[in-house]
């Protein structure tokens, strides 16, 4: 069938310009994936660190054998406030997400107005239903719509991220508590051997078997180990407080603290640094950043090609007793003094910098991954030899305060054994602990999940969201 001249010329136009559209979307998805694989493709095939080969398992927890652990951190779950923030963000995206698709179909409206009644004239006034449709036809709106996808897929995926967090900070924060607990434990027995040790001092003054000056020395010595239970103290409470607004229980300073955690055998870690880039939610949030980022940039450039509105009106009116129309409006962008290049050239640089953030985050994930296994073989290595300084340290200090006791030796030889035994004690509690928190820091940067379920996954992350309402 052949068409009118100036309807060729507009249908070949129309198919011309949907055609250049399609080609670009194409191009953009091709370079965005391209700009993608070029930030991970100087990558290791392995880690440098040593590491046991294996697969990162989720539901970490478990592995500390810890029941009160379990309990802090589902509360922390259930009742944090800037989870519940993070939870509300997931929110406002897929709602701008479903209003972003609305843009797509016809909107149906009912337009009325009533000026007066007569019983010698008609009504003035009229009832009107309206469709109005904007035919997607450069696919803008899709684009549109397809950035908003993203960038909801994004948010949730920083909530994810903000879950496991939220579960290793609650985790270290009861570690610290233990860490006070076992350390105040530790001084106060020091107390109480400094304060018989004084006792004993004033006795030998007192028969001439000592000096004045050794009574001194070891009242100076208990009022500082005094000090630091003091301290110890402070920190317990400190950390009480810290730990139960995680929990949702402050200020209720009921948490009890018992002794450390024990150490749960050495972590297999993936030895394909690449695995990170699907088991991270935060990577995996930088990721759609960078796929929004480009469906903006697609859309902005759209602006320039004209925009068409269609509606269709019918209902009653006074003048005309009913009406009928189609309405079509055209707007095409002539001279907007740089307007639309402007904002081509803001989406262009948001583009740049969503890149530029996924490289800066996959490179820093690598990097906590490496720290993190190193300081495992480093801090264990620490730990053992602690453990040997601590008991040598205290096996010399008992030897010295019996040669002391039959008038052997100096009050200085005991307080000197005495004061690196306790040094040897504090800094072995202090390495355990962070121990246990690298631990926690390791399964963090793994991408492994707190608990049995995907440490990543979209409709998860949206559920859970959804749970905090």
């Amino acid at each position: 069938m052949n068409l009118p001249v100036g309807k060729s010329v507009i249908s070949a136009v129309t198919v011309g310009m949907l055609m250049s559209g399609c080609a670009y979307e194409a191009a953009s998805f091709k370079e965005a994936t391209a700009s993608l694989k070029s930030e991970t493709a100087a990558t290791n095939s392995s880690f440098v660190a040593d590491h046991i080969e294996g697969n990162v398992s989720n539901a970490w927890l478990e592995s500390f054998g810890d029941e009160t652990l379990m309990t802090l951190v589902d509360e922390a779950q259930k009742n944090n406030p800037d989870l519940r923030v993070s939870a509300a963000r997931v929110e406002k995206a897929a709602a701008l997400m479903r209003l972003s698709r609305s843009g797509l179909y016809p909107h149906l409206n009912i337009r009325g107005n009533f000026t007066d009644f007569d019983y010698t004239t008609r009504d003035k006034g009229y009832l009107v239903g309206s469709v109005a449709w904007e035919p997607d036809i450069w696919g803008r709106l899709t684009t549109l719509n397809r950035a908003d996808e993203e960038v909801m897929k994004s948010v949730a995926a920083d909530f994810a991220w903000a879950r496991q967090s939220l579960a290793a900070t609650t985790a270290k924060a009861w570690f610290a508590l233990n860490r006070d607990k076992m350390l105040y434990d530790f001084m106060r027995e020091i107390v109480k051997i400094q304060e018989k040790a004084l006792y004993v001092a004033k006795e030998r003054e007192e028969i001439g078997a000592g000096t004045k000056r050794d009574v001194h020395l070891v009242t100076a010595m208990a009022a500082e180990s005094k000090q630091m239970l003091k301290n110890f103290e402070t920190m317990q409470q400190v950390d009480t407080r810290s730990l139960e607004t995680l929990v949702g229980r402050y200020p209720a300073n009921a948490i009890e603290p018992k002794g450390l955690t024990k150490m749960p055998p050495e972590l297999p870690a993936s030895g394909i640094p690449a695995d990170l880039l699907n088991r991270r939610p935060d990577l995996v949030a930088a990721r759609y950043r960078v796929a929004a980022a480009f469906h903006n940039e697609k859309a902005t450039e759209l602006l320039k090609l004209p925009n068409i509105t269609l509606r269709f009106d019918m209902g009653y009116d006074h003048v005309y007793d009913t009406v009928a129309k189609l309405i079509g409006n055209l707007f095409m962008p002539v001279y907007d003094a740089g307007r639309i290049d402007a904002l081509i050239a803001a989406a262009t640089a948001d583009q740049k910098a969503a890149i530029a953030n996924y490289r800066s985050v996959v490179l820093r994930a690598f990097r906590e991954v490496e720290n993190a296994l190193a300081q495992e073989k480093q801090l264990k290595e620490r730990y053992d030899f602690l453990m040997t300084t601590e008991r040598e340290y205290k096996t010399a200090y008992d030897m010295t305060v019996e040669t002391y006791e039959i008038g052997e030796g100096t009050i200085i030889d005991v307080l000197t054994a005495q004061s690196k035994w306790i040094d040897a004690g504090i800094t072995r509690v202090n390495i355990a602990n962070r121990r246990l928190a690298n631990r926690v820091d390791l399964h963090l940067a793994l991408g492994g999940g707190f608990d049995a379920r995907p440490s990543w996954n979209l409709d998860y992350a949206k559920t859970h969201a959804s749970e905090k309402k």
